[in-house]
C-alpha cells in the first residue's frame, strides 16, 4: 500500500485550482457593482521546528525538520460576489534524511457570483489537502511523518445555476455542476463527476402546506478505466406545519443506479416519512426514516446554540463515494470551534474566525483523529454516519467534544480496489468501521497566553477479519501572542503523543516537539 512521497509539487498542479479561484474572479468582475466591492490581500508567514523520534511511524528514525510556509488570504465581498481563498506553500526542511526534503501546496477557495440580479448565479470550489489513504497504514497527523499512506487530494467544482421565483406560488432552481477529484498516489482512480439537478418548492401561497418536487442525476466517470457511475432520483416531498414551529414531512419518488451492485439491484422505490421542529430561533431539529433500495434508511440533524456554547448533532446513511466525500469536508473540532466563534462574534469576517481557532488548536491540527478518515477507494459504499460536538466558552476555558460512530459496507465488488491494492487489502476495507472522540481544553491565562491540552481517540474495525486498531494522541502546547513586536505575531510550543496498539501488528509510537511561530503583515 506504500506510495512514493513527492519530493516537489509542481505548478501545474495548481492550475485546475487557479482556473476555479480565475472564472469567480473574472464572473465577479463583471458585477455591476464591483467597484463598491471590499477586498483584504493578507500575507502571512510560518515557521516551525519539529523534532520526531519515530519519523516514518513504524520503521523508527529520528530528526529535525524545519518548516518555512509562506501563505496568502484573498477575500473579496460585493453586493453580488463574495470569495474566501486561503493558500500555503508548505517547505519541508529534513536535517539528516535531506533526500525527503520536499514542497506540499495546500489550497482552500471558495466563491460565489451573481452575474444576473436574483437569476444566475456560479459557485466555484478548489481543495488541495493531503490526508492518510488508508485505515491500516500508519496515521500521520501532519506532511512531517515519512509514512508511504499520505497523499495530496485534490477537489475542484464548477457549478452554475439560475433561480426564478414565481412571486408567492413557487420558486425553482437549475442547476449544473462538474467536479474533478484527482491524487498523486497510483491507488485512486482519478474522477470527474457531472450532475444536474432541477426543483420546485412551493411558495406562501400554500400556507401550512408545502410541496416539493426534485430530481438529481449524478454521472461520475473514473478515468483509466472507462467506468461510469449513475446516480439518478427522482422524488416528490410534502410538509404540513400544525404550528409555525412543528410539522410532519414525507417524501416519495424513485431512484434509478447504474452500478455493479454485489447487494441485489440498485433501483427501486423510495419514502421517507418524518417531522420538522424548532422550538426557538437557536435549536432546529429535523428527523426522517423510510424505506430505500438497500434497506431501512434514517436521517437526523439537531443543533442548538447559546451565548457560550454551540451543540450539533447528525445522522444521515447514503450510498456514496470518495469523489463525493472529497467535496463535503469534515466535522470535527474546528468546525465546532469556528461555530462557537462566529456564535459569540457574528460580525467576524471567516478569516478571523478561523485565526482564532488556529491559535487555540495550536499547529497543524489535522490527520485521522478529529472525525472519521475519508480513505481511499474506488469503490461505492453504504455509508452510516453518527457525529456529535458541543463547544463550550467560558471567561477563562474553553471545552469542545466531538464524538463519531462510521460504518462503509462496500456495494462494488473487491476487483474494482484489487489491482490497485491486492485482493488481500480490498477484502480487509469491505466492511469498516470507525468509532472515536476527542476532547480540547484551552485555559486562558492572560490576554497574551493560552495552554492547551487535547485527546483523540479512534478505534478502525475491519469487521470481516477481526482486525482492530486503537489510535491515541495527546498534545499539550502552550500558545502566546505578541503584539509588542508585530500585531499578528504569535508562537506556539507544543509536545505530541502519536501511538497505535493492533491486535494484529503494526504497532508504533511517536513522541515530538514542535515550536511554531506565525505572523501576518
Amino acid at each position: 500500500m506504500k506510495v512514493p512521497e513527492n519530493k516537489c509539487q509542481h505548478g501545474i498542479l495548481l492550475s485546475p485550482a487557479c482556473t476555479v479561484v480565475g472564472i469567480i474572479l473574472v464572473l465577479s468582475s463583471y458585477s455591476s457593482c464591483s467597484n463598491a466591492a471590499e477586498w483584504k490581500v493578507i500575507p502571512r508567514l510560518s515557521l516551525m521546528e519539529t523534532y520526531s523520534d519515530n519519523l516514518r511511524l513504524g520503521s523508527g528514525g529520528s530528526d529535525f525538520v524545519t518548516q518555512i510556509n509562506p501563505g496568502i488570504s484573498l477575500t473579496g465581498i460585493g453586493p453580488r460576489f463574495k470569495l474566501n481563498t486561503n493558500y500555503t506553500m508548505n517547505n519541508l526542511i529534513y536535517a539528516e534524511h535531506s533526500n525527503l526534503t520536499r514542497m506540499r501546496h495546500q489550497l482552500n477557495a471558495r466563491g460565489t457570483a451573481e452575474l444576473m440580479e436574483d437569476f444566475f448565479f456560479v459557485d466555484g470550489r478548489a481543495l488541495i489537502t493531503q490526508q492518510n489513504i488508508s485505515l491500516f497504514g500508519p496515521q500521520a497527523i501532519d506532511n512531517v511523518n515519512v509514512t508511504g499512506n499520505r497523499a495530496d487530494v485534490r477537489t475542484f467544482n464548477i457549478s452554475p445555476y439560475i433561480r426564478h421565483r414565481f412571486k408567492n406560488f413557487a420558486s425553482t432552481e437549475l442547476r449544473y455542476a462538474h467536479n474533478i477529484v484527482s491524487s498523486n498516489a497510483n491507488l485512486l482512480r482519478n474522477s470527474q463527476a457531472d450532475s444536474f439537478s432541477a426543483r420546485v418548492d412551493s411558495g406562501t401561497d400554500f400556507g401550512k402546506f408545502h410541496w416539493g418536487l426534485s430530481y438529481s442525476n449524478n454521472m461520475i466517470h473514473f478515468d483509466q478505466t472507462g467506468r461510469t457511475v449513475e446516480l439518478e432520483r427522482s422524488i416528490g416531498s410534502l410538509r404540513y406545519m400544525f404550528t409555525p414551529r412543528f410539522g410532519l414531512t414525507a417524501t416519495g419518488g424513485y431512484e434509478r443506479n447504474s452500478f455493479l451492485s454485489i447487494r441485489g439491484s440498485p433501483s427501486s422505490p423510495t419514502w421517507t416519512a418524518g417531522f420538522v421542529w424548532t422550538p426557538s430561533e437557536r435549536t432546529n431539529i429535523v428527523a426522517n426514516a423510510g424505506k430505500r433500495f438497500f434497506g431501512d434508511t434514517y436521517f437526523a440533524q439537531a443543533s442548538h446554540r447559546t451565548r457560550l456554547t454551540t451543540w450539533n448533532f447528525s445522522y444521515i446513511q447514503d450510498i456514496t463515494t470518495f469523489n463525493q466525500q472529497s467535496l463535503l469536508g469534515g466535522m470535527g473540532i474546528t468546525s465546532s470551534l469556528n461555530q462557537l466563534i462566529g456564535a459569540q462574534f457574528p460580525n467576524l469576517p471567516p478569516e478571523t474566525i478561523q485565526q482564532n481557532t488556529d491559535l487555540l488548536l495550536g499547529p497543524n491540527f489535522s490527520g485521522s483523529f478529529l472525525g472519521p478518515t475519508n480513505f481511499f477507494t474506488n469503490r461505492l459504499f453504504l455509508q452510516k454516519r453518527l457525529q456529535a460536538s458541543v463547544a463550550l466558552n467560558g471567561v477563562k476555558n474553553t471545552l469542545v467534544l466531538t464524538g463519531f460512530d462510521m460504518t462503509r459496507q462496500a456495494y462494488s465488488p473487491d476487483n474494482v480496489d484489487a489491482d490497485l491494492i491486492g485482493a488481500a487489502n480490498a477484502a480487509l476495507l469491505r466492511h469498516t468501521r470507525q468509532t472515536g472522540g476527542n476532547a480540547l481544553w484551552s485555559y486562558r491565562i492572560s490576554q497574551l497566553t493560552r495552554a492547551n491540552l487535547s485527546f483523540a481517540y479512534t478505534r478502525f474495525s475491519f469487521l470481516n477479519t477481526g482486525r482492530e486498531d486503537d489510535l491515541r494522541l495527546i498534545t499539550v502546547s502552550l500558545t502566546r501572542r505578541f503584539p509588542q513586536i508585530l500585531p499578528n505575531l504569535n508562537g506556539t510550543i507544543q509536545y505530541r503523543r502519536n501511538e497505535r496498539d493492533s491486535n494484529q501488528g503494526g504497532d508504533y509510537l511517536e513522541n515530538a516537539a514542535i515550536a511554531y511561530v506565525n505572523m501576518t503583515f
